[in-house]
């Protein structure tokens, strides 16, 4: 892949060989969301479908060859929030304009908006990155903004 460079060539077939499953040299493409998400990617659901991901165990198998350019393609896209957009999208539920908001109207925003998440996810997520909730219920969503977008190791990410 011409706009790939040889690390990250490297870094993908690493991972890919992690999701073959099965050593055929092939993951299953329902697996293509994850795989792309373990390469620090954060696509909506409909991209990895528009980029040939599944939603069945095997309906189809992707090749490494088939892979790379599904892999950058992706990280060209930029239909990602940004912080800034983020912070400014949860502004409208700070009513005392301090930063915070109620711990309850983030888990309904997160339930209500963009792609379908579980209840026991959103409250996965809250717990996992909306810091502390102080004894009125408001969390500041800085913070969570901050804890989303570092991914789940963001120790490695420091690291890079």
């Amino acid at each position: 892949m011409a706009d790939l460079k040889p690390a990250e060539v490297e870094k993908a077939k690493l991972h890919f060989g992690i999701y073959d499953f099965e050593g055929i040299n092939k993951v299953d493409a329902v697996r293509l969301g994850d795989l792309i998400r373990s390469l620090d990617l954060r696509p909506t659901n409909a991209a990895i479908e528009k980029a040939g991901g599944t939603k069945k165990k095997g309906e189809k198998l992707l090749t490494l060859e088939e892979f790379l350019p599904i892999y950058s393609e992706l990280k060209k896209n930029k239909d990602v929030g940004a912080y800034e957009d983020l912070v400014e999208g949860l502004k409208v539920y700070d009513k005392n304009e301090n930063g915070t908001m109620m711990e309850a109207e983030m888990a309904h925003t997160l339930l209500s908006l963009g792609e379908k998440l579980e209840n026991a996810e959103v409250e996965e997520i809250i717990k996992a990155c909306g810091g502390t909730t102080d004894e009125d219920g408001y969390m500041k969503y800085e913070t969570f903004v901050k804890n989303i977008l570092a991914g789940p190791y963001p120790e490695e990410a420091a690291a890079q």
